[in-house]
């Protein structure tokens, strides 16, 4: 159980990138005084976690009411996870001009955080390794989340400009193998059934 737990939240931290988001996060709300900052920073992760853990309650229900199948969702959540690396990649903005009022829901919360590829990987992950191992994966990494994004201005110092440009770019191209392998599961699971 352990080991499955370690697994789920390694892939959801991959997706959740705080690593990478954390000096954006900082660079976000670096004009506003450190209380606040701090406290649009925990808004945001909470919102996220709320929505992830919704998600993996109620996911299957919306896919089952629109008549989606698990391996359907997994190449479209696959697909959009690959678009998402490779925008990374090729450094193509995604995120809307700063609104300081909403900051902490968009794009901190989402996309940012609880965007298509994490949302797709918690119902793989409740498919997969069980809706226990979803709940707690996400608990754990949300919360290594909300560590590292509030450390966000020391991270940013410690790694510098070019050690944030080749982590973010690691954790593009991880995402994008993730996301191959879950189109690739979705296409062999589609097969298997015909």
């Amino acid at each position: 159980m352990i080991l499955l737990i370690l697994q789920a939240v390694i892939l959801l931290l991959i997706v959740l990138d705080p690593f990478t988001n954390a000096p954006y996060f900082y660079t976000l709300t670096k004009e506003l005084n450190p209380d606040t900052r701090s406290s649009i920073i925990k808004k945001s992760v909470v919102v996220a976690a709320l929505i992830l853990l919704i998600f993996a309650v109620f996911g299957d229900i919306v896919l089952t009411s629109l008549d989606i199948k698990v391996d359907d969702f997994r190449i479209a959540g696959g697909m959009i996870l690959l678009i998402y690396s490779i925008l990374g990649l090729l450094e193509i903005p995604l995120m809307p001009k700063k609104d300081v009022e909403k900051i902490s829901i968009v794009p901190m919360a989402t996309p940012l955080l609880a965007g298509p590829g994490a949302l797709t990987l918690v119902i793989y992950i409740k498919y997969t390794l069980g809706f226990l191992v979803a709940v707690l994966s996400i608990v754990v990494s949300v919360f290594i989340t909300l560590v590292i994004l509030l450390a966000g201005g020391t991270m940013l110092k410690l790694l510098g400009r070019n050690g944030t440009l080749v982590l973010d770019k690691m954790m593009s191209m991880l995402m994008a193998a993730y996301a191959v392998s879950i189109i690739r599961e979705g296409f062999l699971n589609i097969i298997a059934t015909v």
